[in-house]
């Protein structure tokens, strides 16, 4: 299973997710889908009842899960689509490289 942001081409994959943490991310696609406050997004996907933070053994940082990647984009994605932030130009992104 992958997540695919089709505006920006953003593709994690989430084969390795546990069932808590599929349920979890099902829930975060639900409210995406709802277009919910992106204020509201932020504190549902990242607060201490997010299955990112319960896990007993980390391999990785959770900002490098691919939980916490599909979470994020989702987050900045209604971000961008409520006009709370916007996405950086090509030209933007060059010129601060």
């Amino acid at each position: 299973m992958d997540y695919l942001n089709m505006q920006t081409g953003v593709r994690v994959n989430l084969d390795g997710l546990t069932e808590p943490e599929i349920r979890f991310y099902q829930q975060a696609v639900e409210r995406f889908l709802k277009n919910i406050n992106w204020f509201t997004f932020h504190a549902f996907a990242f607060s201490s009842r997010s299955p990112l933070f319960k896990k007993e053994s980390a391999n990785k940082p959770a900002n490098q899960e691919p939980l916490y990647l599909a979470l994020k984009d989702m987050w900045l994605q209604l971000g961008v689509q409520q006009g709370m932030i916007r996405r950086r130009s090509t030209d933007e992104e060059k010129a601060t490289a």
